[in-house]
């Protein structure tokens, strides 16, 4: 029997392909399968180089203006570090994926399965819009039209992708994350060629954009952290799955810095510049496309291709380059989008119902999930889903936080006594959220995800303290819950 507080010690380690698929869904990961935190942080990098977090930084700057969105990129950036490293260190001295820790801090076996749907909701969401995204550029690539056999064709074979990436091609998609990365970042470079030094377009008026939202400066601050901010608790539960891969806690501060940088500085600095600095042409483009259409719907067309069709600013700036790129870099972001998701699920069906599923299948059942998402027309509600989503994840992570390191004080004494609900972190979950989402959705409060981690930060400990272990629940067998984690 293991320890929690250290790895697990080197052990044989099969090359089958069906251990592989699996890859430690439910127990704790062996010290053997450590890595460095540069290693781990292509993970977090490769999710914030997807074209839907371009998306997101294009589309604040665009509202909010330059220096406002970058000021809320590194607020933003400061709190996702900080989350990250919280969430991160537990699941390294746990070795086990954020839901799956999630049991044993902050909702209990079952408990856990909240937990499970907000996080599986979150990341297959990405998922789908990730698709989505890649479905617009292709039929702008080829010229397609939106038929049914499109959409058959286009997002089959995505689908059937993501889910050989996800089962078989993880470490292959992660190797060569690194050089993926670096080809996105030097299109991105032939694009920003293109439009300021080719085109003539001026970078100081990109800088100095003021962006489309009126008011001062708190306005646009607080515009950009409502389109920036609801991702810190996506990209941290990330951080976490892949933290309990790490070697040591440096290697988790690596990790846990490396997402939030990139995600909310990096690229906002690189979607202003092409979003901002290009969209004059992608107005000409759509007018020359069709020649019935006005500069003024063709200059609305465009803006909704910042959120609706980002793939499009690489198809018309960098052509076959660009839209080969974009395949390129979604393949390792889609990738982690599916194995995050295919973890949580097997917490939510293995909590719920005592099975244990395959992980495999579990990476086929998330992309139904998500194809019946983009059914939905998520992408078209994106911003809305991705602030209400936020005030759960947030809320998730608050109550987790507040579990391990206020509560326990950082200690895993007594963690192998695992309650089958933990109704304190439950309750405090779902009424953080209702909290939060209610106060976006009356308008009262436009930062209502922030508030729902404060909610959960401070409601849980004194909820803890009137409901405490064991209060209307039991307990999973000693024995049965460091057999099946650790």
């Amino acid at each position: 029997m293991t320890s929690i507080d250290q790895p697990r010690s080197p052990g044989s380690v099969t090359s089958s392909l069906a251990a592989a698929a699996e890859d430690h869904a439910l127990v704790s990961v062996p010290a053997a399968e450590r890595r460095s935190g540069f290693q781990l942080a292509l993970s977090p990098v490769s999710v914030a180089t997807a074209l839907v977090i371009f998306a997101i930084a294009g589309f604040t700057v665009t509202l909010a203006g330059f220096a406002w969105g970058l000021a809320a990129g590194v607020a933003v950036a400061v709190f996702g570090f900080a989350l990250g490293k919280l969430l991160g260190d537990m699941a390294y001295r746990t070795g086990l994926s954020g839901t799956v820790t999630s049991r044993f801090f902050g909702f209990g076996q079952r408990g856990s399965a909240v937990g499970s749907v907000v996080f599986a909701v979150m990341i297959l969401g990405f998922l789908a819009v990730e698709s989505a995204l890649l479905y617009e550029g292709t039929l702008l690539m080829f010229e397609w039209d939106d038929t049914w056999a499109s959409k058959i064709g286009v997002y089959g074979v995505l689908t059937l992708l993501w889910i050989g990436l996800a089962i078989f091609g993880l470490k292959l998609a992660l190797r060569a994350g690194a050089a993926m990365i670096v080809v996105t970042l030097l299109v991105t470079a032939y694009m920003i060629v293109q439009i300021y030094v080719v085109d003539g377009a001026s970078m100081s008026a990109v800088f100095e954009f003021e962006g489309v939202v009126p008011g001062g400066g708190w306005t646009k601050f607080e515009t950009a952290v409502s389109v920036m901010g609801a991702t810190a608790g996506t990209i941290a539960l990330v951080t976490a799955d892949f933290a309990r891969y790490a070697r040591t806690p440096k290697d988790v501060t690596v990790l846990a810095a490396a997402g939030p940088l990139v995600q909310n500085i990096v690229m906002v600095v690189l979607g202003s510049l092409v979003v901002v600095g290009g969209m004059p042409e992608v107005v000409e483009y759509l007018m020359a496309r069709d020649a019935g259409l006005s500069p003024e719907a063709a200059a609305g067309a465009g803006s909704d291709l910042v959120m609706g069709n980002t793939g499009a600013f690489f198809v018309i700036f960098a052509g076959w380059a660009g839209f080969i790129t974009i395949y390129a870099a979604q393949a390792k972001a889609q990738a982690i989008n599916a194995y995050s998701g295919s973890l949580t699920l097997v917490n939510l069906v293995d909590s719920l119902f005592g099975k244990k599923p395959g992980r495999a299948v579990m990476v086929v059942v998330g992309n139904i999930i998500a194809l019946v998402m983009i059914a939905a027309g998520i992408l078209d509600e994106f911003n809305t889903y991705l602030t209400y989503l936020g005030a759960m994840t947030l809320a998730m992570a608050g109550v987790m936080i507040a579990d391990y390191y206020v509560v326990r004080r950082a200690s895993v004494a007594g963690s192998h006594r695992v309650e089958r609900w933990n109704w304190a972190g439950v309750i405090t979950l779902v009424a953080a959220a209702v909290v939060g989402i209610w106060l976006m959705e009356a308008e009262i409060v436009t930062l209502g995800f922030l508030v729902s981690f404060v909610v959960a930060l401070v409601g849980y400990p004194l909820l803890r303290s009137a409901m405490p272990e064991g209060t209307a629940t039991g307990f999973v067998d000693e024995a049965d819950a460091l057999a099946e984690a650790f």
